[in-house]
């Protein structure tokens, strides 16, 4: 009897159960080993194959629904899959030109932009399409703006380094002269540019109270804006795009549930919005995903909510100068195209850097210009 170098073997079985997960991914049908020996082009009988695929079930990578069923892969077997394609690939041209193309006129505030990424990532995947948006407090301010509305009434306008613009109405119980809010925004923006939320209202707030007699009639505003500054510029957390997408795949789930947990915790956010905080935070601590690879691939069970089980999520970061200010992905089916969504995961973080690293080089020329 022949026995195969180990070697051989090896290799052997990693092809056949890189072609089943493949092939289920596409087709959605469990994997018959008539099915590997017809179409998977291994030059093999279809004993080996069903000696080899008894292999790679008790070995956790591929599991029967039932005794006279093929086999699907399991979450050990897709992440087999995903670390199998050890390299990303780009998109193909024509994805890429579309994208771009959707990016050429400029995204006023950032807001928008991942609005439109979150959208942009859920029509190419058919997926879910995740964006973290930057958290407030952990950005430094470019700029604190107030502009008549006429009488009483004023916009108070932030913009961040990262591209943050928040807006909000105040009125006054007074009505203020034109020169007036020139002098005290000529007096807020000497001292908010490249401060945190926090440390301007630590910074204005001992300005304000030495400031010059011209200010004084504005105290008790610009102590009120202080107040206000914290909650009027929180931004939405999470944009999320193509949820009912995800729900609308009944085949993914084990029972009604699973999908009605599914969509509750899709509606509410919030635990969504911390798996994605938490990536966040590692990143910013330097800790990368296994491989070391800028995009992250988490399969099934391998997703801190349960209620993820059934789907698989990729995502990647977005930075602004090398420091991480966000997190995007997609979440989707476990049977995804990994190698097409971990390459629209990665293009889209590196065009979302590019265009804040764009706005801000614009803003720095400005700067020099004004000088």
């Amino acid at each position: 009897m022949r026995h195969l170098d180990p070697k051989t073997a090896e290799e052997r079985k990693r092809k056949i159960l890189k072609w089943a997960v493949d092939h289920y991914i596409k087709t959605s049908r469990p994997i018959a080993s008539s099915v590997v020996a017809e179409a998977a082009d291994l030059d093999l009988s279809s004993a080996t194959i069903r000696s080899v695929l008894k292999e790679l079930e008790d070995e956790g990578y591929l599991a029967q629904l039932h005794a006279s069923s093929g086999r699907v892969p399991t979450d050990r077997g897709y992440r087999f899959y995903v670390d199998y394609i050890h390299y990303v690939q780009r998109l193909a041209s024509d994805e890429k030109e579309r994208i771009e193309r959707q990016y050429q006129s400029r995204v006023e505030e950032l807001d928008r932009l991942l609005a439109q990424t979150s959208r942009l990532l859920s029509h190419v995947s058919h997926g879910a399409g995740l964006v973290l948006s930057p958290p407030m407090g952990k950005q430094t301010l470019k700029r604190l703006e107030l502009l008549c509305l006429g009488g009483s009434q004023l916009l108070a306008i932030i913009i961040t380094n990262a591209g943050q613009v928040r807006h909000w109405p105040i009125r006054l119980s007074f009505v203020p002269s034109a020169q007036r809010i020139h002098m005290l925004n000529r007096f807020l923006n000497d001292h908010v540019q490249g401060r945190s939320i926090q440390e301007v209202q630590a910074v204005l707030a001992s300005q304000v109270e030495r400031a010059e007699r011209e200010l004084r009639d504005l105290h008790a505003f610009a102590k009120d804006l202080l107040k206000e500054l914290e909650t009027a510029v929180e931004p939405e957390e999470l944009y999320l795009e193509g949820a009912t997408t995800v729900v609308a795949q009944p085949e993914e789930f084990a029972d009604l549930h699973d999908m009605q947990r599914l969509a509750s915790m899709l509606e509410e956010r919030k635990a969504l919005t911390g798996v994605l905080q938490e990536q966040f935070r590692e990143e910013t601590r330097g800790v990368r995903a296994r491989d070391g690879s800028p995009v992250r691939v988490l399969i099934g069970q391998e997703n801190a909510l349960p209620e993820l089980k059934n789907l698989s999520l990729v995502t990647t970061t977005y930075r602004l100068k090398d420091r991480v200010v966000g997190v995007l992905g997609v979440l989707g089916s476990k049977r995804m195209e990994y190698s097409r969504m971990m390459s629209l995961v990665d293009y889209m973080g590196e065009m979302v850097s590019r265009t804040l690293e764009g706005w801000d080089g614009e803003e720095q020329g400005t700067r020099k210009t004004l000088r």
